[in-house]
């Protein structure tokens, strides 16, 4: 498990992270990769890197790097192992990103892209920065795009001031998410 950014700017209304990790802040780049060389030459065969929002990677770095150009980085080393990520936040996956999974030899066609509920009404008193609709098209732009791709979720139950109607709203998203897109 790397870390590579701490803290987010998100202030979602359920979490506290904001509030005890500070505003995101990202680790220089070539610290991670010297990071993830070590465990390489460690015998790890699978890292993990971290972030409450892995896709705002870089944004306080000097240059900016993105979170793209990280991957594509670690993606050039040589070895075999696997990387994975975890968690994108919905609207802030790029197209260079997503090109970047398509085309890598070591990163994880897997994608963990939290929805937390499927009623934009909900989404909204969440402080969540999407709908439902908006979610549903990165979903389906990631999966016509990488063939076989894995996309994993979370989602809260029971939000306060969430109707049974509502909670409803998101277990048929999750039904119609779960369908792969038609090619």
């Amino acid at each position: 498990w790397v870390n590579i950014m701490y803290g987010c700017d998100k202030f979602c209304t359920y979490c506290i992270v904001p509030y005890t990790r500070g505003k995101e802040r990202s680790r220089l780049i070539e610290d991670v990769i010297e990071e993830v060389k070590s465990l390489k030459e460690n015998g790890y065969k699978e890292i993990t890197l971290l972030g409450q929002n892995v896709d705002s990677y870089g944004k306080n770095l000097e240059g900016k790097p993105n979170f793209a150009q990280l991957l594509k980085a670690l993606d050039e080393l040589d070895g075999n192992f696997r990387i994975r990520f975890t968690s994108s936040y919905p609207t802030d996956i790029t197209d260079e990103v997503i090109e970047v999974v398509k085309n890598s030899r070591h990163i994880c066609e897997c994608f963990h892209i939290p929805m937390q509920s499927g009623n934009d009404r909900v989404l909204k008193a969440m402080n969540r920065r999407y709908n439902v609709e908006q979610y549903r098209e990165i979903v389906e732009k990631i999966r016509n795009n990488i063939k076989d791709v894995t996309i994993t979720s979370d989602f809260i139950a029971g939000f306060p001031s969430e109707t049974e109607e509502e909670f409803l709203d998101t277990i048929k998203a999750i039904d119609e998410l779960d369908k792969p897109v038609e090619k």
